[in-house]
């Protein structure tokens, strides 16, 4: 979309900044009240809404720290629980999301199998007979029979045989036309279903005349139609876009609401810094959406495996991790298993031998590289072998119905392992892979890796040392509570400093979340925002690579995902976003200062007043343009 070259001009004053990240500054030094007040939005929130300093300011920052790593004891936004109630999917066990939300069955034909028609010494006849016993034997069966048969057979039951060959490309044929049929019932065009005003309406309409039409509809119909216009016909009426997506998407359906979820809790709630952690720690235990089953069971693994450990032990939500069906085929452990010398070898010379079946090693690695020790954390390639052994065994009943965890000793690898020193004896079964999580979680180095960790997304990109220090020995007295470590790091003289104020890029996700909270826009529809942050480098569930996103700002500065960034704004604040409601009639006759200090939260500093003001000179000045010019400058990019 083409953008404004008003708009733009001032940006490119503003942009450089952002590339080029902030100057060094001292982790010695102190913030100000009023700038600990908007670092702690910054960090421990996705960004500022109106009023959230003043009830900072009101609480104390210290009061309301705690009160964010204690949520149970604030009152959660009633405006959430109506956005979130219609996510039918987030409320079932994964069972029964299977069961709801299976994949459409494709257009039955019926098909005849050999067996079905013939005897195991015809069968043998059609594959190996002459083509005088082929026909004969064809030509006996009735010609109905024949016919439905010939249209599923393999090519060599005809060869030889022309006359039944054209009747076999007939049979086909009519088999074809026949799924054409059932696929015209299921999904006629538009115009056999409703008349042309209708069809206009409801492909350039409002949101209630398209709501009018499809409401009007018998049962029935209101299927056909909604199939023929697919979910994306329906953004901004969501009700309606996940009917059509559970019609023609289920199971993209399930991934659908697990995203809207995640942005209207990250938009709306209260809880903000759960949120924050929520999002930290489906990073951390990365999987994928589009591996196998995945897209169904990342609705329990957020919501079992990882949001009832943000503020507890470690070794809680890594053993919840560990044991979840997401995981375990994400990581492909589920079919992990040890090399048996018990399997039969072949008893004929020209016989093939069975399968064996193989040890992964891809859990064992990232359970250690990735989840708790680190790169440099001290395993070798002998421990990453001993880990995998040790969790053979560990897998998935049933993924594409059940999906639950379970043990299964005959895939287990039964021998004594060592690993980090640590010997396992042989013959504990299960319990190899409960002591390998216990022996990572208490390793010194996995108190260092989870602390720089967070400390590089609550403080800086390169934290300072003394602090993971603090926090790795708070992790290690606590036993790995995490409640405990956060508290380490928010009340250190680093984290309240200069050197942390504004040290962090906003990924996609906070940038896109942040810009619509500052603005106090309303999203009804979440799909567009999800796509947004797709397009900005991010989407959502969506890292192929175990590693997750990045935790620092290097990867999310490149040109390009800047101008997106631009756009974006530019989109939001004119209210060019599908679902989501702006209205900037607050900011009428408002000079840039006080735009700026409303969407900042705090006084813009003078660089950032004159880049804006220079940019501005001579032209006219909308609201939606000043807005735009504030969410893209540095100081809103960076937190």
């Amino acid at each position: 979309m083409k953008r404004s070259p008003r708009v733009l001009s001032v940006i490119v004053l503003l942009a450089p900044a952002l590339i080029l990240g902030q100057t060094s500054r001292s982790f010695d030094v102190k913030l100000t009240p009023e700038k600990q007040i908007l670092h702690v939005l910054n960090r421990l929130t996705f960004g500022a809404r109106p009023g959230d300093a003043a009830e900072v300011k009101r609480l104390g920052v210290e009061r309301w720290i705690d009160l964010q790593l204690n949520p149970e004891r604030i009152s959660e936004n009633p405006a959430l629980a109506a956005k979130i109630e219609p996510l039918e999917s987030l409320k079932l066990l994964t069972w029964q999301i299977n069961e709801k939300y299976a994949p459409p069955q494709p257009v039955k034909v019926q098909r005849f199998e050999p067996a079905s028609v013939l005897a195991p010494t015809q069968i043998r006849t059609m594959y190996s007979g002459t083509v005088d016993e082929r026909r004969e034997l064809l030509m006996s069966i009735p010609a109905n029979i024949r016919s439905d048969l010939l249209a599923a057979a393999p090519p060599q039951f005809t060869e030889g045989i022309p006359e039944l060959q054209e009747e076999v490309a007939k049979a086909r044929q009519a088999q074809q036309q026949a799924q054409q049929a059932e696929r015209r019932r299921l999904m006629p065009p538009l115009n056999e279903l409703l008349a042309q005003d209708q069809i206009r309406q409801l492909r350039m309409g409002t949101d209630q005349e398209k709501l009018a039409i499809i409401d009007s509809l018998d049962p029935q119909k209101r299927q056909q139609v909604l199939r023929s216009l697919g979910p994306q016909a329906l953004q901004g009426l969501p009700q309606l876009r996940r009917e059509a997506m559970a019609l023609t998407q289920p199971q993209q359906l399930v991934n659908a609401e697990l995203i809207e979820n995640k942005l209207y809790r990250a938009i709306y709630s209260n809880h903000q810094l759960e949120e924050v952690l929520v999002d930290f720690w489906m990073n951390h235990f990365n999987v994928y959406n589009g591996k196998g089953p995945a897209r169904v069971l990342l609705t329990s693994y957020e919501r079992d495996a990882i949001r009832p450990y943000v503020f507890g032990h470690f070794k809680d939500m890594l053993l919840a991790t560990a044991r979840h069906p997401a995981m375990l085929i994400y990581l492909d452990n589920a079919s992990s298993q040890a090399p048996r010398d018990d399997v039969p070898m072949p008893l004929l010379p020209n016989q093939q031998p069975p399968r064996r079946p193989g040890l992964n090693e891809n859990y064992g690695r990232e359970l250690m590289e990735l989840h708790t020790l680190g790169v440099d954390g001290g395993y070798t390639q002998e421990d990453v072998v001993a880990v995998a052994r040790a969790f053979t065994g560990w897998t998935v009943v049933e993924p594409n119905k059940y999906a639950e965890f379970n043990f299964n000793g005959n895939m287990h690898d039964r021998k004594e392992k060592q690993v980090l020193e640590h010997v396992l004896p042989q013959g504990r079964g299960e319990q190899d892979g409960l002591d390998v999580i216990d022996i990572l979680v208490h390793h010194p180095s996995t108190a260092k890796f989870i602390s720089k960790k967070l400390a590089q997304r609550f403080v800086a990109d390169d934290p300072p040392q003394p602090l993971i220090d603090r926090m790795a020995a708070t992790f290690t007295r606590t036993d790995g509570d995490l409640r405990a470590v956060l508290k380490t790091m928010f009340s250190s003289p680093e984290f309240s400093s200069e050197g942390a104020f504004q040290a962090k890029l906003k990924s996609p996700l906070e940038i896109v979340v942040s810009s619509v909270r500052a603005v106090n826009a309303d999203a009804v529809d979440t799909t567009a925002l999800a796509q947004r942050i797709a397009d900005l480098g991010q989407p959502l569930y969506g890292k192929v690579e175990p590693t997750g996103y990045p935790n620092t700002g290097e990867s999310w500065a490149s040109t390009a995902g800047i101008l997106g960034r631009i756009n974006f704004a530019t989109d939001l604040t004119a209210g060019r976003i599908p679902g989501v409601r702006t209205d900037m009639s607050r900011f009428n006759f408002k000079l840039p200062a006080a735009v700026a200090t409303e969407l900042l939260g705090t006084p813009p500093s003078a660089a950032t007043i004159e880049s804006i003001e220079k940019g501005i000179q001579g032209k006219e000045v909308t609201p939606s343009m000043l807005a735009t010019v504030v969410l893209s400058s540095p100081e809103f990019q960076r937190r």
